[in-house]
C-alpha cells in the first residue's frame, strides 16, 4: 500500500517539474519574440545542447531576466522532492 507521504512528495515533485516546464516554455517564447522566423527555437524535443542554446540566448537577450532562474529553481526543488521521496519508500533502510 502506498503511504500518504509518498503521494504528497510525488505530487509536489511532479508539480515542481510541471512549473519548471511552463517557465521553460515561457523562456523559449520570450526568445522567439526577438528572433527572426527561421532562427526560432522549437518548443519540443529538449536535449542538453538545445537547453544550452536556450540558456545562452535568454541570457544574451535578457541579461536581468528572472525566468531562467525560476525554471532552474523549480527544477531543483523537483529533484529535491524526488530524493526526499526515497525516505518513505525505504531506500535508506
Amino acid at each position: 500500500m502506498i503511504s500518504v507521504p509518498v503521494i504528497v512528495l510525488l505530487s509536489l515533485a511532479c508539480s515542481s517539474f510541471i512549473l519548471s516546464a511552463f517557465f521553460l516554455w515561457q523562456e523559449i517564447g520570450e526568445i522567439n519574440r526577438k528572433l527572426p522566423d527561421r532562427e526560432q527555437i522549437s518548443y519540443w524535443g529538449m536535449h542538453p545542447m538545445k537547453m544550452a542554446k536556450v540558456k545562452s540566448e535568454y541570457k544574451g537577450l535578457y541579461p536581468s531576466g528572472k525566468i531562467d532562474l525560476m525554471r532552474r529553481l523549480f527544477q531543483y526543488v523537483g529533484f529535491a522532492f524526488m530524493v526526499l521521496l526515497l525516505i518513505p519508500l525505504g531506500f535508506f533502510k
